[in-house]
């Protein structure tokens, strides 16, 4: 009876030590919109809209579509051009504070070094502007892949990230109303 528990416990403690010990790039950029403003338009967004193929990686051309896309534990699938999937489930909403997503479930090549993903996203007024920062972290599978996923994302995943990031900063400007 003591064994399983003990077994329990650790797995438990890996996996939370594993999520501490991810590997993360952040990005940030400014938007003419209000927080609130911000995220309401930033969370819905087509995500073909921003992620286009570069930098090694595919476009994503759709996802299986929950709207409002709004809520803690709801689930949808994202598709790429190259025919894989993975699933996104949203772990925190704050309206126009706070953003969080864990990917899993990787079709991609991501699925060979990676357990999960977690997309934080942050809005502040800061100085008359709204700072948008994005954090994306990847938990490797384990240690002897780290390298190369650290790798991946210092090369290729962060300038995906940007060029996203500067798509959503173009189609903000494109539906901005001044900040008051």
């Amino acid at each position: 009876m003591l064994l399983p528990l003990l077994a329990l416990a650790l797995s438990a403690a890996a996996q939370d030590a594993a999520a501490v010990k991810g590997v993360a790039a952040t990005v940030e950029a400014t938007v003419p919109l209000p927080p609130a403003q911000a995220f309401r338009h930033l969370v819905p967004i087509p995500l073909e809209r921003i992620f286009r193929a570069g930098y090694g990686l595919p476009a994503i051309t759709g996802t299986s579509v929950v709207a409002p896309w709004n809520a803690v534990g709801q689930s949808r699938h994202v598709y790429f051009e190259t025919g894989d999937s993975a699933r996104e489930t949203i772990t925190h909403y704050r309206e126009g504070e706070y953003f969080a997503y864990r990917v899993e479930e990787f079709t991609l090549a991501a699925k060979y070094v990676a357990q999960y993903a977690v997309g934080e996203w942050w809005w502040r007024q800061e100085q008359g502007r709204t700072v948008v920062v994005w954090r994306y972290t990847f938990v490797p599978k384990n240690f002897l892949v780290r390298p190369f996923l650290a790798f991946f994302v210092r090369h290729r995943w962060r300038p995906y990230m940007q060029a996203a990031v500067a798509r959503v900063q173009q189609d903000a400007a494109a539906h901005a109303q001044p900040m008051r």
